[in-house]
């Protein structure tokens, strides 16, 4: 009701009470300089900020405009609201919003000023754009160049160094950025299609992207919701991703450490093809522009950061493939892989017992419903791959049937033959196919491909992935 009646005096500016004359007074009409000036109607407010396009600003309103733009929370705007809101009406005009405006810059400069101290890396109180860079991809996993561009648009030179106020400006777009970008994962993401993000949602987002478990997931979303509604917009959204990014860092920098064989801090191309063939059977061709798009510094070389990223690609891919895999492991076709369904593949690809399916099973069903989407298949194709490595790993010297620490084509070739029926030059084949480092012998994790061509073929010869094997 309050709303209402200021936007009727807005309007209606020339209105007044009944028992005052709107004729000049006596005074006045001998003093014309002595006469009341009519009212003026205000500016209209900024429609971008309005949202109910009433013609005033709430307090909502103007939380919601200083989080979009700087990432201000709702208690860092209070005060300032009450400040300007002269008439005490809850409302601001817009005069009153721009009294509001340089007070919220120069929160968001204050908050620039101090963050700049962490990512001022020489410390000479400036931000250059490699330190802009570094942070950047750090938080927001935003490239380079994208940051050079965004950059250009705050400032002319990539050699000049931006303070405190430039750098305000410069956090302004690339928040802008990571809500855009926020947007477009909400198009698949938000299931139920409100326009916001709920914890199931939430929670299946930082499991596909980053493997982050449910209850981790529900205190992000807490730490985030400012507007405390139990869901999130967009702009929330996107600190959501922030703070899985942040995880995903954190996590790679524990992985780098086991992955990293030569101790150099960094994981080269060989060192990334050993753990992604491992645990995804993937291949240099497949790696190749994975490492590239990760590798943003063109060293030839990822740190913990752009491993975050490659990370990230990987996992992504193998979802993806688990979705191919789907349409042969789903046999009653309700798009979910039973545990019946899961054992059955196990068995049909590596002879895996079906306890053991079933352990692997219970771990890779994340969110405990008995049945399998495509990120949790993704982990348990994963885990059976893993398992069946370290079968061949502990039964290496039965392959090595001459013990010269290597499995070779002739090792293979004589009881393949004999147990299968399969023909020389199409064992051949299989062995060519997999083994990815042409070194003409076979490790764990090829063995495992080479048992996989073999049964396959032998035995569901219709299926897609033999005919591939045999061209």
């Amino acid at each position: 009701m309050e709303k209402n009646i200021l936007k009727y005096f807005i309007e209606v500016p020339n209105r007044v009470a009944p028992h005052i004359s709107s004729q000049p007074s006596a005074a006045a009409q001998a003093d014309p300089t002595n006469q009341v000036k009519p009212a003026q109607n205000p500016p209209p407010v900024d429609k971008n900020v309005d949202l109910d396009g009433d013609g005033a600003l709430s307090l909502a309103e103007v939380k919601y405009a200083a989080f979009v733009h700087h990432g201000l929370s709702s208690s860092a705007v209070d005060g300032l609201f009450k400040e300007v809101d002269k008439n005490r009406d809850g409302y601001l005009t817009s005069l009153e919003f721009n009294d509001i405006r340089p007070l919220v810059l120069a929160k968001a400069e204050n908050a620039a000023l101090r963050y700049m101290q962490s990512v001022d890396l020489d410390h000479d109180n400036l931000l250059s754009l490699k330190e802009a860079q570094a942070y950047i991809l750090k938080e927001y996993g935003i490239g380079n160049r994208d940051v050079e561009r965004v950059w250009h648009l705050v400032i002319p030179s990539s050699s000049e160094k931006m303070d405190a106020v430039l750098f305000s400006k410069l956090r302004r777009r690339i928040r802008g950025m990571s809500i855009r970008l926020a947007r477009q994962i909400m198009k698949n993401a938000d299931k139920n299609e409100d326009g916001h993000i709920d914890l199931k949602e939430a929670q299946q987002v930082a499991f596909e992207q980053e493997g982050i478990g449910a209850g981790d997931v529900n205190e992000i979303l807490i730490s985030v919701d400012d507007s405390n509604d139990g869901e999130l917009n967009a702009p929330e959204f996107a600190d959501f991703e922030r703070i899985v990014r942040a995880r995903a860092v954190d996590t790679s920098k524990k992985a780098l450490k086991v992955v990293d064989r030569d101790g150099s801090g960094t994981l080269t191309m060989d060192e990334a093809k050993r753990i992604a063939f491992d645990h995804y059977g993937f291949d240099e061709k497949v790696l190749g522009p994975f490492f590239a798009q990760a590798d943003e510094n063109e060293d030839g070389q990822l740190d913990a950061v752009e491993f975050a990223g490659f990370r990230s690609v990987i996992r992504s891919q193998a979802v993806k493939n688990a979705m191919e895999a789907m349409q042969e492991i789903d046999t009653d076709g309700d798009g979910l892989v039973s545990n019946s369904e899961a054992v059955a593949m196990a068995r049909r690809q590596d002879d895996m017992d079906s306890k053991e399916t079933y352990n692997l099973f219970n771990v890779a069903d994340q969110d405990k419903s008995g049945r399998l989407d495509k990120v949790e298949l993704a982990d348990l194709l994963r885990l059976v791959r893993l398992s069946a490595i370290k079968f061949a790993t502990d039964h290496f010297k039965e392959f090595d049937t001459n013990h010269d620490k290597s499995v070779t084509l002739d090792e293979l070739e004589d009881a393949i033959e004999q147990k299968y029926k399969i023909d020389r030059p199409n064992i051949r084949l299989f062995f060519e196919k997999v083994d990815v480092d042409s070194s003409g012998d076979l490790n764990p994790g090829e063995i495992v491909d080479f048992r996989y061509a073999v049964i396959i073929s032998n035995f569901y010869p219709s299926n897609q992935n033999a005919k591939l094997l045999l061209h």
